[in-house]
């Protein structure tokens, strides 16, 4: 009886702490590594994503996530965006403006990682991937400017 009383009391104190780490107020400013975005902005308040922007990239579908993500919580991001990669980016089929954002957020949220070029990086490295422009058609979408550094 004992032991399951403290194995709860021990479940109950790891959750409000990893509850407490997301709950943290935070704005940053990142340029993407190995994306078609120049920079991308993200504010989280009380654990949810406050407001999402980035410049240059898929305008569309950045757009389209800039309007998706406010009221969502940090970690239903991070578990439906990570590991989403573009096969039209300079790393392809290992990393996207979300896999970056990805990244930022356990980064800066909850403290997770190196960051997000250290992480991809890593990333690229276990799976030996190039980058790539073969096959891409101009769009106006920055990613001849992509940083890499």
């Amino acid at each position: 009886m004992k032991s399951k009383l403290f194995m709860l009391a021990g479940l109950l104190i790891a959750t409000t702490v990893s509850n407490a780490a997301v709950k943290k107020d935070v704005k940053f400013t990142e340029v993407p590594y190995g994306a078609c975005a120049k920079e991308m902005t993200v504010e989280v308040k009380d654990g949810k994503i406050v407001s999402f922007s980035a410049v240059k990239g898929c305008p569309g579908n950045l757009n389209a996530i800039s309007k998706l993500l406010p009221g969502m919580e940090v970690d239903k991001v991070i578990a439906l965006l990570d590991d989403n990669p573009c096969t039209g980016a300079p790393i392809k089929e290992l990393s996207s403006c979300m896999d970056n954002m990805v990244e930022m957020l356990k980064y800066h949220v909850n403290g997770e990682g190196e960051g997000h070029a250290v992480e991809i990086r890593k990333k690229q490295k276990n799976q030996k991937i190039a980058f790539s422009y073969e096959g891409h058609i101009c769009s106006g979408c920055g990613l001849c400017d992509s940083q890499f550094s």
